[in-house]
């Protein structure tokens, strides 16, 4: 059986990750295609666990210790949940992975620890790697969507500052990654299914 596909949603907070992801993984069920979609920090019962903790609005951990928390989580569903997956023929989304920790615990705090972790590990998590959404949208986009929302996480309650440095970290640590497509979600969810049909079309008749 041919190896699945393994894609990717990356971006700041309120860019719409959720709502793509739902769009993607009902599209290629639509094409009879065999999905799963994953989370992180998640996908497993100790991987719930660790979220728990991680997105605690009273959580004080510093972000070597997060790093580290979120690492364990995503070796254990990469390893039992998209590896599997992915050998059954089976196409895995996953809403983040290792790029998230890059970006938030690591060079949006100028922390070399996390980005040398990142650097050890990173051939090993990214060989598999078929596409990376990063979406995007302006601060003022994803600060108004974080504010409509009913409960907020630890990462969502850090203001505008945080969300421009998270912003900045991810054009750096994306821009000569070739498995990036860059997508704007500032205007109309139309017109960011569109450009995902077009690429998922384009992965399917690889």
């Amino acid at each position: 059986m041919a190896i699945g596909k393994f894609i990717i949603f990356e971006g700041n907070e309120g860019t719409g990750k959720s709502t793509h992801i739902q769009y993607a993984s009902d599209y290629l069920k639509k094409c009879d295609i065999e999905c799963i979609v994953t989370r992180e920090p998640g996908g497993t019962a100790f991987g719930e666990s660790v979220r728990n903790i991680l997105l605690d609005t009273n959580s004080n951990l510093d972000s070597v210790s997060e790093a580290v928390l979120f690492y364990a989580s995503r070796v254990y569903n990469y390893n039992n949940v998209i590896l599997k997956a992915l050998s059954e023929g089976k196409y895995v989304i996953c809403d983040r992975f290792h790029y998230s920790t890059l970006v938030y615990q690591g060079v949006s705090q100028g922390n070399k620890e996390v980005i040398d972790l990142h650097n050890v590990l990173d051939g090993y998590f990214a060989k598999n790697i078929s596409l990376i959404f990063h979406l995007d949208a302006s601060i003022e986009t994803s600060f108004s969507r974080i504010n409509e929302r009913d409960i907020s996480d630890k990462f969502e309650k850090q203001g505008k500052e945080f969300l421009i440095k998270i912003k900045e970290a991810y054009s750096e640590v994306f821009k000569n990654n070739t498995k990036v497509i860059n997508i704007s979600t500032d205007g109309d969810k139309k017109d960011v299914e569109k450009v995902l049909k077009g690429y998922l079309d384009r992965l399917i008749n690889e």
